[in-house]
């Protein structure tokens, strides 16, 4: 959905007559609400059950995207990409806790199958998007992935069988004791760490194609690099994380990515050795969100592994709002692109790293022990 916003933003600019910034608020809009309600989504999918809030989370995507495609009021499809943005608020928290619940001894393996997961739907999305787009227009594209959330919403609930309920709902405790201090360490962490994830994702390529001098084919080739490099290195993070540990994979990854961003945009200029570097950086920083969340979930108290992903995806959807405007405003400041992606990627990497090592990671008790 957020690869078909993006490919179709011209003609609904065209077909909306939007302003430049009436058109760029529409990922706002999905963006903040998604923000507000994943720390509520986490909390209900530990109180009602994981299956019930993904379900819902899947249901207002899909109706909240198909009714996007087919109002041909201004007002109205803002307010229905805000029902889409809700459902995106709460199917990621709601996933993470399933798979916590699915893999309790390797939560990194189950998260960075999500990202994985994420990250081809995304490229599939932008290649059905865009066919679609050429063939019918940007409307039959809407309608179509919403079709294809709502395939999904029948097969989940065919599918998935949440015992979290039985065995845990009732031990959830308050909201006030799920918010640990090792909690909100990780969710600031989160909000420096997911500021690198957004800022280059928005803004390599013009640094590419205006500082690097790249052609439009080799700033895709680079690009496409990056999202490659973001999957493989959540999967061999996630992995690596079960064998030897959260914090220290975490910790390990992140200040060579600081090292190897300041290496990318400040040292290297050829299209190949670019592309090297931007493989080495989009691997290392890979541990975000995915592990972020893995180990919140373990440094959470027992059973409430929902809320403790739906507070750290808030705090990175936060981050997707504020930080490509901090990128710019770093821009507009320097005038130097090269330097002000540098302070948008080395330094929060290195004060993410800072943040993971300050995290008390003791054990929460796991469901089945809450009954001994």
């Amino acid at each position: 959905m957020v690869a078909t916003l993006g490919i179709a933003l011209p003609e609904i600019r065209q077909s909306f007559s939007l302003s430049a910034i009436e058109a760029g608020s529409s990922f706002s809009v999905m963006m903040i609400i998604a923000a507000i309600t994943s720390g509520i989504a986490g909390r209900l999918a530990d109180k009602i059950g994981r299956k019930t809030v993904l379900i819902t989370g899947l249901s207002l995507l899909a109706f909240g995207f198909v009714a996007a495609g087919i109002t041909g009021n201004s007002l109205m499809f803002f307010c229905f990409l805000g029902v889409t943005g809700l459902g995106y608020g709460f199917t990621p928290p709601s996933l993470y806790a399933l798979m916590s619940d699915l893999l309790p001894d390797h939560r990194g393996l189950g998260t960075s199958l999500v990202s994985v997961a994420y990250g081809i739907g995304g490229a599939v999305g932008a290649v059905l998007a865009s066919r679609i787009m050429a063939v019918s227009g940007w409307r039959a594209a809407f309608v179509t992935v919403g079709a294809i959330a709502a395939a999904d919403t029948v097969f989940q609930i065919y599918w998935i069988r949440d015992t979290h309920p039985r065995r845990v709902a009732g031990h959830t405790g308050s909201a006030r004791e799920a918010i640990t201090r090792p909690l909100l360490t990780l969710a600031l962490a989160e909000f420096i760490g997911g500021s690198v994830f957004w800022s280059s994702a928005a803004w390599t390529p013009t640094l590419l194609r205006t500082g690097k001098a790249l052609t439009l084919k080799e700033t895709g080739m680079v690009m496409g690099v990056l999202s490659m490099a973001n999957m493989i290195g959540s999967f061999s993070l996630g992995s690596l994380s079960d064998k030897f540990g959260r914090k220290l994979v975490i910790v390990l990854s992140a200040f060579p990515a600081a090292a190897a961003a300041f290496l990318v945009f400040y040292w290297l200029n050829s299209p190949v050795a670019i592309a090297f570097g931007i493989f080495l950086f989009g691997t290392l920083k890979a541990s975000v969100p995915a592990l972020v969340v893995a180990l919140a979930q373990e440094t959470a108290p027992a059973g409430r592994a929902g809320t403790a992903s739906g507070i750290i995806m808030s705090l990175h959807y936060t981050s997707g709002v504020i930080a490509p405007l901090l990128a710019a405003r770093f821009i507009a400041g320097t005038g130097d692109i090269i330097v002000a992606m540098i302070l948008a990627t080395s330094i929060p990497l290195v004060l993410y790293g800072c943040l993971i090592i300050a995290v008390d990671e003791h054990k929460g008790l796991r469901p089945a022990q809450i009954h001994c």
